[in-house]
Order: C-alpha cells, then structure tokens, then sequence
C-alpha cells in the first residue's frame, strides 16, 4: 500500500533537521560598489543566516535584545512571498549551476512550507508562519492582527499565524510549481503535488474560497463565482487550477478550469487583472500576483483563444510597466517574465541598469514598543533586517535566461 502523501509529507518535517535561524548569526554587508554577483552572494548568506526559521524565510527580523536568539521576532504576515521568491530564486539557481547543495537548499524550503500546513493541524490550511516558542512573542500583539495567532495542536510547542489571504495562496502555488518544474526529484515531487492537492482541492471543496481552519472563508480568500470579487482573483484561480491539473493529473481540477470559464467567463475577467485607471489604484502588488499566476498559465495553456486572453491581460500590465522606474526591485522582474513568457523582449538598457544597480537591505537601529504580560510597556532599542528576496530571486531569473551577465 502507498503512504498517503499527507502522512509522507509529516513523517518527512518530523524528521528533517532544518537550519534554525539565531539572531545576528552573520554580519558581512557588501560595499554598494561591489560587483553585483558579489552582492547577491553576501545578501544570500544574511538572508540564510539571519532569516531562515526551519525551511521559510522571514520578511523581517528584530535582534536581541526586543528579539530572540533566532529568527522569530518581527512582522510575519508576509513571509510566504518572501520564501517563494527564495523558492524561485534557489530553482533558478539549481538551473543554472546543476548544484546538489543548491538542489538540496530547495528541498529543504519545500519542507517548510509542508510545515506550515502540518502546524495548523488541518490538511489544505496553511499558515502565513510559525514559530518554535512554548509562549506568545511580543510582536504578535502589535502586528498584523494578533487574534490570528495560535498555539498549535498538531506540533505542541509551535504558534502559528493564520488567515491565508489570496496572494499568499498564489505564492505557494507559485513556488510549488517552480520547484516542480525546475528543481523536485520523484520523492520531493510526490511532496509537492500532496501539497498543492489539498491546497488547491479544499478551496474547490468549498466554492472557491479560502476557508480557515474555522470554515470560515479568510478576509481576503474570495475567489467564488456566486460572490463580487476582483478580476485579479479570476487569474489567480485559473493559475492555481491549471497547476494543480498539472501537477496532479486529477482530472476534477481540468473541470473546475473549463468550469469557470464556460459559465463564469473568469477568462474574460482575467483579461481586466491590471487596474490601470484610477493611476492609485495601480499598484505593484498587485502586479507581482499576476505575474506569478501568469508564470503558471503561459506555458502550460495549449488553447489559441485562452491564450491570446492572457496575452490581452499581460499587455495591460505591460502597457503601465513600460513607463516604470524600478522604484521597487519587483518591478524589474516583470520586463524579464514578459519577455520569456511572450517571446517579445522588453528588456531595454533602463531595465539593465536596474538589474546591475540592484541593493539589498540595511541594517537599521529603532526603538520597538513592547507590551508586557502584566500590561505594561517597555522601549526597547534593538537592530533589524528586512530583506533581500526579490534582488536574489530576480538575478537568478536573469541568469537562468540570459538577461545577467554573470561576470556583472
């Protein structure tokens, strides 16, 4: 009898010795002028030594002494982009060099995010993060919001923060079908493909929304056809519909695919992704989403009609990309997706400047406010790190398809 690949997945995190982050651990920042590979390099090492918490990685980290001894302490809610974008980056990488070490260092954030729906103890939920801690972290309490941390039932000893919002769902399949693509041996991929499963399957389950593990739909889990919902949604469901088809060979996710479209029209939706007027509401958030369910849907579409739907909606985006000034690392990834993804390149010399120009984090000094149990408050001042994901996982993109030089 096969082990199912839920319990394979558990049996897997329960006995993989992941590296756990401890604060500070490394120390070496790049000087703004060295030679770009040089500075991708040193900030791959902070981010591994200073923000690698058991397989994901943190947004943001606050040292000792408001943090802990390892990466534990600082804003969570986001950390799934930034262990997809580590995702992305390390399978590109693995393309490039045909590394085991850089292969390994794939597996070993896929276990990770396997363990960020083992914590919530409920198949198909995953948490935004977790943490190794017997006790509530301060930081709980005055980020994101602190009723959606819990004390874990299935791995006593953890908390885990929770609502899963739609762009985190996006990020894990988008990370899960670039390591599937580029990256997963047989036993990873059986981990992967569970994954996605029971991700994706559960949101099918219940109407196409997010539901929590109080099966009630999150804050911002709306992909369903019988409610109001935004057009960007109706990409990211056909995305993640499209990967778990190929991914999983079930043929329950083709259907809900052509479902959607044939009496929902969500092809149709897709093509308005890209708010371009109001010029606020154009957002590069938003945009880092569609390229990431685009990723998903380009290659893997063999229909000439959906095809040229897609196009119609990456177009728009490129329509206001055209006119960026990388003001944010995530905008000079989408020249390079657009261009592999079309065959139409659009990298001009702007986008190459941004590339080589491209720096990490600084570390930088605050006072942190911090509630106590009794009620109270302390000032503390303490060091921390954002980080540095997109600058990694854009050179790597670069390289794995000619836009970076090595030697730059």
């Amino acid at each position: 009898m096969k082990t199912p690949t839920y319990c394979l997945a558990i049996a897997l995190v329960s006995c993989s010795v992941l590296p756990v982050a401890t604060g500070q651990q490394v120390n070496d920042f790049p000087r703004a002028d060295d030679p770009l590979h040089v500075r991708v390099a040193m900030y791959d090492a902070l981010m591994r030594g200073n923000h690698l918490n058991e397989g994901i990685f943190m947004q943001h980290v606050v040292f000792p002494p408001a943090g802990e001894d390892r990466a534990l302490v600082g804003s969570q809610e986001d950390a799934l982009e930034v262990t997809g974008a580590m995702m992305a980056a390390y399978c590109h990488r693995y393309a490039v060099t045909n590394n085991p070490e850089h292969r390994q260092q794939c597996h070993e954030i896929l276990m990770g995010i396997a363990k960020l729906e083992k914590v919530t103890g409920v198949p198909g939920v995953f948490a935004r993060s977790f943490n190794r801690t017997d006790r509530p972290l301060w930081h709980e309490r005055v980020n994101f919001y602190p009723i959606e941390w819990h004390a874990s039932t299935s791995m006593p000893g953890y908390r885990w923060e929770g609502d899963l919002s739609s762009d985190k769902f996006v990020d894990i399949c988008y990370a899960l079908s670039v390591y599937f693509d580029l990256a997963a041996d047989e036993k990873h991929k059986a981990i992967a493909v569970g994954l996605v499963d029971r991700l994706v399957g559960r949101v099918v389950d219940k109407n196409f929304k997010l539901v929590d593990v109080d099966n009630k739909m999150t804050l911002w889990g709306n992909f369903c056809p019988d409610m109001p919902h935004q057009a960007l949604n109706a990409l990211e469901m056909l995305a993640a519909l499209k990967t778990a088809y190929r991914m999983t060979g079930k043929d329950r996710y083709r259907a809900a695919y052509r479902m959607l479209i044939e009496k929902h029209h969500y092809d149709d939706e897709a093509i308005m992704a890209k708010v371009i007027w109001p010029e606020m509401w154009s957002v590069p958030w938003d945009d880092k989403l569609a390229c990431k369910s685009y990723w998903q849907l380009f290659p893997h579409e063999t229909d000439p009609s959906l095809l040229n739907k897609y196009r119609m909606s990456i177009n728009r985006h490129q329509y206001v990309w055209a006119k960026s000034e990388y003001e944010h690392h995530g905008e000079i990834w989408f020249p390079m997706l657009y261009s592999v993804l079309t065959g139409d390149n659009v990298v001009t010399e702007k986008t190459i400047t941004a590339l080589k120009n491209m720096q990490g984090f600084k570390r930088t000094k605050r006072i942190f406010t911090i509630p106590r149990e009794d009620g109270s408050i302390e000032h503390v001042e303490s060091e921390e790190e954002g980080n540095a994901a997109l600058m990694i996982r854009n050179y790597w993109f670069g390289r794995h398809y000619g836009f970076v030089d090595p030697a730059w």
